[in-house]
């Protein structure tokens, strides 16, 4: 993450998180979806004494609960069914490296308090092991939630949140700060013309104008979709506008269809989601982005769609 200009939010953001790099804290991130937390957990690793080592990136969300404490842990031989050989789990694979825990609100109850032994002990089992194993690994961890009011409610340990939240970093939605739009948008067009083998360059005034004035709902994340999919389309130098889709030009309006307008919420909430995902072609992961929720959230509510349809 190095741009050649930079905004004073910007510079500051970046002047903190070296400040974090060059310790052994555990860092927590916090921000909407899509803000670049992933980015900076690796910016971290990247500043830190242990860049050379891996930085093993866990998002918590994508895996079911029954498994997610193999993958953070590892098993051994005959641990559980299908466990038919012994596997490491990501904090050893991290070995003195640095390990991000992406979406660590999603983390269930049992896995959070031997999260809690690894970050206050030092150490942790292997599934189905008695074997004490030290951790080596730096841990950084991030969230779209608002773990405070998930203490509250009763879903995330008080004493786990408080051991997290030694150096706090938030990172604010693009809208707050579009004075980064232009760095961001010329960083992205550089790095995917590389990537793509493309002549372009550059983004027009007109385009960039737009981009700027757009509220970005999907943060950086939506930025470099749009960016990448620019790069690839535009047949010159300069992205222009016609380049960029409808829907990340600020002339569009929100509307509702006449015919939503009579139905319960519920099923207006099921319409945009599957809109949304046919916009991502049935990308979960990007659609549950743009719709500011988590991959399981959207899972969740395809599920309960899906049961209500066999129901019925």
């Amino acid at each position: 993450m190095s741009f050649a200009y930079q905004s004073q939010y910007m510079h500051r953001l970046l002047e903190t998180a070296r400040r974090f790099a060059a310790t052994s804290a555990t860092v927590l991130l916090t921000g909407e979806s899509g803000t670049g937390k992933e980015l900076m957990a690796r910016y971290i690793h990247e500043h830190s004494r242990r860049s050379s080592r891996p930085c093993i990136t866990v998002n918590c969300a994508a895996f079911h609960d029954s498994l997610i404490e193999s993958e953070l842990f590892g098993h051994e031989n005959g641990a559980f069914t299908g466990a038919v050989r012994e596997r490491e789990g990501c904090i050893e694979a991290a070995r003195s490296g640095t390990l991000f825990l992406d979406e660590i609100g999603e983390l269930p109850t049992a896995v959070q308090a031997k999260l809690l032994r690894v970050l206050e002990e030092q150490e942790y089992r292997r599934v189905g092991s008695h074997v004490v194993r030290r951790v080596q690994a730096r841990i950084i961890a991030a969230t779209n939630r608002d773990l405070e009011q998930e203490v509250r409610e009763g879903r995330f340990r008080e004493d786990l949140f408080h051991r997290l939240d030694v150096l706090t970093l938030h990172i604010a939605p693009l809208r707050e700060h579009p004075q980064d739009i232009p760095c961001l948008a010329n960083h992205f067009v550089k790095r995917f013309a590389e990537e793509s083998d493309r002549p372009v360059q550059g983004i027009s005034a007109e385009a960039m104008a737009q981009l700027r004035q757009f509220h970005w709902p999907g943060n950086i994340r939506q930025l470099r979709n749009v960016v990448h999919r620019a790069c690839i389309l535009c047949d010159d130098e300069i992205i222009r506008s016609f380049d960029l889709p409808n829907d990340s030009k600020p002339d569009l309006k929100i509307c509702i269809p006449p015919d939503l307008e009579q139905l319960p919420l519920r099923e207006i909430e099921r319409h945009v989601i599957i809109s949304r995902l046919r916009r991502f072609d049935g990308n979960k992961t990007e659609a549950a982005a743009a719709l500011g929720v988590t991959p399981r959230t959207l899972r969740n509510k395809i599920a309960e769609y899906e049961q209500l349809k066999r129901a019925s």
